[in-house]
């Protein structure tokens, strides 16, 4: 599940004050969406260099996939440029002493040591042409790479090494019998070789691997073989198979995925065996069940050395514990975050390296284009529907329409299937450039919230009966920790299916009911890896649903977040998991009757691994087969009027229609008439139709839905702010000594760059031994300047780490700098005088100064910072050349605060101290807000 979330609310403070809670969303709006009539969409098969070609001849308005600008030659000089998140890189190597060999990755010194032989530097230059940050854990540039900055900090020496590498490796293979001979590694006389998976359909992982990686590798020694392959089969080969038995110990990866404010659900994703996508399996247990298993589906504790299994449970405890949500306080929360990012990147299975900032151009006709950061893909829900050109159709190009499976259960997992599912379906949140989302389509409100289950749950309320597979009341004195009220009446009235057919609270309620199907042992369409990825709903947090009237539920929970909005839209998304990766999970609740009813024959599966190990079809709702075969079971259940019973007694015990026999055959029909007029069965409630669809020719056309008529809200479509730095480090710096640099602002797709006033600038200096000696808060004045002055006692290696950020943008990826650092020497005389300074905010203050010759002369300049509330303190010295000042201490926050003047103000201040193992958050005041439900909306997806 993936947690879309916002603001904050101070807790105990403001409880009494703003409960209940009313979360109004956008209503429908004049501008009609989507404003294009019909996008055609042409597949390059993986051919990135053709895609380009096509741009550049004027066959397309744009190619969506990004190819490094070195690699494009005669680009049109009037091209609009969009930069954004548009790919995270890293390596995943596989842990376990593989049936096929000796493993060298089993042992966690050779893994870790591959942070000193990627070589980011290179990748980042050579490979990404400029266009890209290092990373070293999960995060690259969102708030949650500040908010982890102090666990992050350890690994800034971090560098391309490879003799540092290379004796870590030797030191380690041979304790453990395995002999280097002539320039090889050898184990029981057999050449140790490893086996790397190669994308041949990717220009950026296939220059890395086959130019870098691979000669690399054999310079240290190692016997490599080549796996060639495309997305297809890295699926089927790594994360569809136990990994003791494939034959590959490395493959770069790439995952496509944007920033969201605390966005703990990456790390978990990245690093957890709960989640499904872990090479290794861990201890880790609930309701007495193994759930951490290796690729979601193998228990290969038997192949693990003890070392592994114990840090694989604490990583796998902790994603479990922000999964439940089981903390009250942020510092509880972000100590656990920064934990979870420390053991991972210790752990070192993921070699993280760098987020791709690759630009992607358009035809300047076509207008209107977002290239949101909250996505990290230019098609995107909210650039379907805002997108436009003089005629109304828009040709897009894109590397694959789909290298995987599109259905709720568990496909969606491919980069590709999802952006064409954004166009179909319109999400339950949406989030401007600062990464906080918005209710679309549905109005929240928090009842009552606890951080005990103390709240009572009527026993009206209802519940699924995983054994029985039945509706039932939940049983007495039941308690709770959250009570919510979701109303979907905008999206119920002002949207309708793809097939004509209206959207009702049945349809909502069955995600609920499916999701417990699917997780239920009983039932005859669960699954063992779907029961894996969504092990949250399966352990489920909702607790019982009462159904209000036709459009509004009331949901308790065993949920809480120190703010309680977060609380709520979690409580909803548990409540509605299902989705994949993607956020398409409303369909008719016939669809979902008619794939049940494939699944329970055993014609397909809902996961890869599943379809894979019986021999059948990956469930997708675009495949020929999967259609024809769900097309025939419409037409059974259509012949008797089938109404599930689950549906039936949600109906009898809460006493409002849901629905009734003439209104499910209506919608067996009109389904049926879908399929044979489109092919396909992606019948959902987005803005556009899938009029056509076919892999085989690679083509997709999608028009308008007539029916859909509602918007988003104002922020989303707002255009995000690239900042950049000027910042000179000179080769020795002094003790005392202040450096100045400016940030400057690029409208994101414009080409005109201005100095950028009022940006916070968060610099933490880090000495070689990864210790935060002292850490910054400041803003640039109006010409985008800013200034740090550096303590007087430093001498050595130094790193200083800067982030660049304001409200309303969450691009913050960070600048890193060496510093060889002298201690300032000073004489001091015996003459004493008092001066007066002023200091750089409305107050002034009189400081005592000793006036001194220095034998360095530094360069300093006053600070100017910005006050707004009394949280954490740094300090600031105003001071003058050639003199020593012992001045009051300025104290300043670090704020991270939003602000729509038209919607909401919200203030978020981080309390960060140098030796702090958290960053705590405090502090916010919303006037008008937000509230999202959306499952795995935003989670990053293979490409």
């Amino acid at each position: 599940m993936k947690k879309l979330l916002m603001g904050i609310l101070l807790g105990v403070m403001l409880l009494s004050i703003l409960l209940p809670y009313a979360y109004v969303n956008a209503q429908a709006q004049t501008t009609q969406y989507p404003r294009l009539k019909e996008i055609k969409i042409i597949s390059y098969k993986g051919q990135d260099l053709n895609g380009i070609e096509a741009f550049i001849s004027g066959a397309i308005d744009m190619y969506t996939f990004p190819v490094p600008p070195s690699k494009i030659t005669g680009l049109p000089a009037n091209v609009s440029t969009y930069i954004m998140p548009v790919g995270f890189y890293d390596l995943l190597l596989n842990p376990l002493n593989t049936s096929f060999g000796f493993n060298p990755f089993m042992f966690p010194q050779v893994r870790f040591a591959m942070n000193y032989i990627v070589n980011r530097k290179y990748f980042i230059d050579q490979i990404l042409g400029g266009y890209g940050t290092p990373t070293y854990g999960p995060y690259a540039g969102e708030y949650e790479a500040l908010m982890t900055s102090n666990a992050t900090a350890p690994y800034l020496g971090i560098h391309y090494n490879l003799t540092y590498a290379n004796l870590t490796i030797y030191n380690t293979l041979t304790k453990h019998g395995a002999k280097y001979i002539n320039g090889k590694w050898y184990y029981h006389g057999k050449p140790i070789t490893i086996y790397v998976f190669v994308r041949t359909d990717t220009i950026i992982r296939y220059s890395y691997t086959m130019h870098y990686l691979i000669p690399t590798l054999e310079k240290l020694g190692f016997t490599v073989k080549e796996i060639p392959g495309t997305l297809s089969k890295e699926i089927s080969l790594v994360y569809g198979s136990d990994p003791v038995n494939a034959t590959w110990n490395i493959l770069p990866e790439a995952w496509s995925g944007g920033y969201s404010y605390y966005d703990y659900f990456l790390p978990i994703e990245f690093l957890a065996p709960i989640f499904g996508a872990m090479p290794a399996t861990s201890n880790f247990t609930v309701g007495g069940s193994l759930v951490g298993l290796t690729m979601g589906a193998y228990n290969d504790l038997k192949y693990e050395p003890k070392s592994l299994i114990d840090t694989l449970t604490k990583i796998d405890n902790i994603s479990w514990q922000l999964y439940m949500t089981n903390f009250n306080t942020s510092k509880q929360y972000y100590s656990m975050l920064n934990q979870l990012v420390a053991l991972g990147m210790n752990d070192s299975i993921r070699i993280f390296m760098a987020e791709s900032d690759i630009p992607i151009y358009g035809n300047p006709s076509l207008k209107n284009v977002i290239p949101s950061i909250y996505y990290g893909s230019i098609l995107n829900t909210p650039n379907y529907m805002a997108m436009s050109t003089p005629t109304g159709t828009a040709v897009i190009g894109v590397r694959h329409l789909s290298s995987g499976a599109m259905n709720p259960g568990l496909g969606f997992t491919d980069a590709y299937s999802v952006q064409i599912a954004y166009a179909l379906v319109y999400p339950l949140g949406e989030a401007g450039p600062n990464g906080y989302t918005y209710p679309t389509g549905v109005v929240l409100k928090v009842v009552k919230q606890s951080t005990a289950p103390n709240i009572p749950v009527p026993t009206s309320a209802l519940t699924f009966n995983t054994t029985t597979l039945k509706i039932q009341h939940v049983q007495p004195n039941t308690k709770a920790e959250l009570a919510i009220i979701a109303n979907f009446a905008p999206l119920i009235k002002n949207d309708k299916f793809a097939d004509n057919q209206s959207i009702t609270l049945a349809d909502i309620l069955y995600i609920y009911i499916e999701a417990q199907k699917m997780l239920s042992p009983n039932s005859s369409i669960s699954d063992p890896a779907v029961e894996s990825f969504y092990s949250f709903a399966q352990y489920p947090t909702v607790i019982g649903f009462k159904v209000i009237n036709s459009t509004a539920i009331e949901i308790w929970g065993d949920v809480k977040f120190f703010d309680p909005l977060n609380a709520a839209e979690t409580l909803l998304s548990d409540f509605l998991p299902l989705g994949g990766y993607s956020p398409a999970s409303l369909y008719p609740w016939q669809e979902y009757e008619a794939m049940n009813a494939v699944v329970s024959k055993g014609l397909a599966a809902w996961d890869e691994s599943t379809a894979q190990s019986k021999g059948i079809d990956w469930l997708s709702i675009v495949s020929p087969t999967d259609v024809s075969n769900m097309l025939q079971a419409l037409k059974n259940l259509s012949a008797t009027d089938y109404i599930p019973k689950t549906l039936l007694e949600v109906q009898n015990l809460s006493g409002v229609q849901l629905v009734n026999p003439t209104q499910a055959k209506e919608g067996y029909n009109l389904l049926i008439n879908f399929i044979n007029k489109y092919g396909n069965a992606f019948v959902s409630d987005g803005p556009f139709i899938l009029a056509s669809f076919s892999k085989t020719s690679g083509g997709a056309v999608l028009v308008r839905n007539p029916n859909f008529h509602l918007s988003l809200p104002s922020v989303v479509f707002m255009t995000p702010m690239i900042y950049s730095l000027k910042f000179s480090i000179p080769s020795v710096v002094y003790g005392g000594q202040t450096l100045t640099g400016q940030v400057m602002q690029t409208p994101d797709g414009s080409k005109v760059t201005t100095p950028a006033p009022n940006v916070i600038v968060y610099v933490q200096l880090v000495s070689s031994k990864g210790k935060i000696v002292k850490v910054y808060n400041v803003t640039t004045n109006s010409n985008g300047y800013f200034s740090i002055t550096l303590p007087k006692n430093l001498n050595g290696k130094y790193y200083l780490r800067i982030y660049k950020y304001t409200h309303e943008n969450i691009f913050l990826n960070p600048n890193v700098y060496t510093l060889i650092a002298l201690p300032s020497t000073t004489t001091t005389t015996s003459t004493t005088t008092t001066t007066t300074t002023t200091k750089p905010i409305s107050t002034t203050t009189t400081t005592k100064t000793t006036t001194t010759t220095k034998t360095t002369t530094t360069a300093t300049t006053s600070t100017t910072t910005k006050t707004t509330t009394k949280t954490a303190t740094t300090t600031v010295t105003a001071t003058k050349t050639t003199t020593t000042t012992k001045t009051a201490t300025i104290k300043t926050t670090i704020p991270i605060t939003t602000t729509f003047t038209k919607t909401y103000t919200s203030t978020v201040t981080h309390a960060i101290t140098s030796g702090s193992s958290y960053w705590a958050i405090l502090g916010v005041t919303i006037v008008t807000l937000i509230l999202v439900a959306i499952t795995l909306g935003f989670s990053f997806r293979r490409k």
